[in-house]
């Protein structure tokens, strides 16, 4: 599994803050008064989320012209080979056109296809949860000395406090994945509907003990696997798969292997 070196982690996170805070810019000043457009997959997209991701793939490629770069709203190539940046510019629009604080932008850099650094950055809340593989997870806040976050201890899941986002495709149930988070729901000890990359955040610090999403893209997905893992937490799609993540459409976080085999085994599917 490759990973980044102690150097290259020190010098990568203040770069990525600083790119950050130059699209918190965007994001913040059209916050409250952000309308969106449907597109073709029925998800929502703004002004806001166009302008963020332009200026996020300038300034990565300013700083690191050799990589490549794979966006929501702007494609690219989702390079298998190599260094490649994976970029959310605001997960969670719903929440964002409705002026909540619940979104965030999602920031990963592959090597050779897996990813080794995630960033779960929350504007409105001005905080942040970073990894990189080997290095820990760490929860940094404006002004603050960054710290280093751990999952919460294993609970079962009918002591579980379990997030998932609220779904926003069009005739969800149809869809995989779906149903299984129906026949889930009820054996949950406590099922909340935090939002998107939000409720991954919380779990990192253990305020949730698992995190369920039904439909994800690779953008969605890379940023979470190293914060989760370097929370010390556990991480596959809905069938247990936990080869290859960025290809899956689905994720199940928890806070043990254990707790993510029975929310698997709950929704119906084998662990």
């Amino acid at each position: 599994m490759p990973e980044l070196s102690q150097r290259e982690f020190r010098s990568l996170v203040p770069a990525v803050s600083a790119a950050l805070q130059e699209s918190d810019a965007i994001i913040l000043h059209f916050l409250h008064r952000a309308r969106s457009n449907r597109k073709s997959d029925g998800s929502e997209v703004t002004i806001a989320d166009r302008k963020a991701e332009r200026l996020l793939r300038g300034l990565l490629q300013a700083a690191w012209p050799e990589d490549a770069v794979f966006g929501e709203e702007y494609g690219g190539t989702l390079a298998r080979r190599g260094r490649c940046w994976l970029l959310d510019p605001i997960d969670g629009t719903a929440s964002y056109v409705l002026g909540m604080p619940m979104f965030g932008s999602l920031m990963a850099l592959l090597i050779d296809g897996e990813p080794v650094f995630g960033c779960i950055h929350l504007p409105a809340l001005k905080e942040t949860t970073y990894a990189a593989l080997g290095h820990g997870c760490w929860l940094s806040r404006e002004r603050g000395k960054a710290r280093r976050v751990h999952v919460a201890p294993s609970r079962r899941l009918s002591q579980a406090k379990v997030g998932m986002t609220s779904v926003k495709e069009r005739a969800w149930l149809d869809q995989p994945g779906g149903r299984e988070v129906t026949t889930l729901a009820p054996k949950v000890g406590r099922f909340r509907m935090v939002g998107d990359c939000v409720q991954y955040a919380l779990l990192c610090r253990g305020v949730l003990d698992a995190a369920v999403d039904p439909f994800m893209k690779p953008w969605d997905i890379a940023p979470l696997v190293p914060c989760v893992v370097e929370a010390g937490g556990s991480i596959s799609d809905l069938n247990g798969e936990t080869s290859n993540l960025i290809e899956r459409s689905s994720i199940v976080a928890a806070s043990s292997a254990s707790l993510r085999r029975e929310i698997i085994r709950a929704a119906g599917n084998a662990p």
